[in-house]
């Protein structure tokens, strides 16, 4: 008897969480695995979905997905807030009183650097005069001034660090690292120069560890095949495994970075053995800040309960 076919999209194909999958090395049990980029949840069942972007269709009750606890993607988010460099910014307070561009709405990074900078350094965000590209500049509290901003055509991404350089917004907080940054020009820089020094400071005072994607899987094809997430998670950790053993094993890959695998003990004597775990006990703090973020940011309607947004046999399963 034929196995069932597991449509696996990827957002990011090669990133080394994902790469296990899409070179081949990892399979799923019991299905016959077909990988392809992320055209949309339609094309797919499964995929590596903004953790954002899940937060708006839950809080819409607009959601035909199940979700796994595998968080493929995670990046601090401090080393994301950008600011031209003749606006006076150094430091985080200073962003008071500024005209400060985020993304999108709900783009999953600009969460995370809009919690820190709300919670972890006390940044009056009333002061801050908002921008946001597009139409759908809503205000998520009333003393929040939100504007909508004019983009020209191509990437957001470079749309908004033209804004920068010409001193027309003051501070990006973006999910990439702009254009003007990745070739140093003089004009634009991080909020936070040491960002390694600052977001290692960030765990050790909050242990959050911010989650961009979080795999996600149509309703439709769990219903079909009810074995499918736990099939997926298991999966996922046999490929995580495989990209730290790519990095730390006896023959690395990862060769362009000389010392990677002591940059690795570097990461876990601030950060824990299991820093990058599949499960939902040693992500509980960043899942339920995630939880908090998107309600005050007027994401979600309510806080959304962190087991009720994940497949119920995923989430008691057992290991990392």
């Amino acid at each position: 008897m034929a196995r069932p076919k597991f449509r696996l999209g990827f957002r990011e194909p090669d990133i080394d969480t994902n790469r296990p999958f899409t070179d081949g090395t990892v399979t799923i049990e019991g299905f016959d695995l077909e990988c392809s980029d992320f055209r949309g949840p339609e094309h797919i069942d499964a995929w590596d979905a903004s953790f954002g972007g899940l937060m708006t269709t839950k809080g819409k009750d607009d959601h035909p997905y199940v979700s796994i606890p595998a968080f493929p993607n995670r990046k601090f988010r401090l080393a994301y807030i950008f600011v031209n460099a003749d606006a006076g910014i150094e430091a985080p307070k200073d962003l008071e009183g500024k005209r400060v561009a985020i993304f999108a709405w709900d783009n999953t990074a600009a969460i995370w650097s809009r919690g820190a900078l709300l919670h972890h350094y006390g940044v009056d965000f009333s002061s801050i005069k908002w921008f946001l590209p597009g139409t759908d500049a809503r205000s998520w509290s009333p003393d929040i001034s939100v504007e909508p901003l004019a983009l020209g055509p191509g990437p957001k991404d470079a749309a908004l660090d033209e804004l920068l350089l010409r001193g027309d917004v003051d501070a990006v907080l973006g999910p990439n690292v702009l254009p003007s940054v990745s070739r140093k020009d003089p004009r634009i820089r991080r909020l936070f120069p040491d960002y390694r020094t600052e977001e290692q400071n960030y765990f050790k005072a909050t242990g959050i560890f911010p989650i961009s994607h979080v795999v996600s899987l149509n309703k439709g094809f769990v219903e079909e095949h009810p074995n499918a997430p736990v099939a997926l998670l298991e999966a996922y950790r046999r490929a995580r495994d495989v990209a730290f053993d790519r990095i730390y094993g006896s023959d690395p890959e990862i060769v362009t970075i000389s010392w990677a695998a002591d940059l690795m003990d570097e990461q876990r004597a601030v950060m824990g053995e299991n820093y990058w775990a599949y499960n939902i006990e040693d992500n509980a703090r960043t899942l339920g800040a995630m939880m908090g973020f998107a309600h005050q940011f007027g994401v979600t309607p309510s806080k959304l309960d962190v087991e009720s947004f994940f497949h119920p046999e995923a989430f008691a399963l057992a290991g990392l």
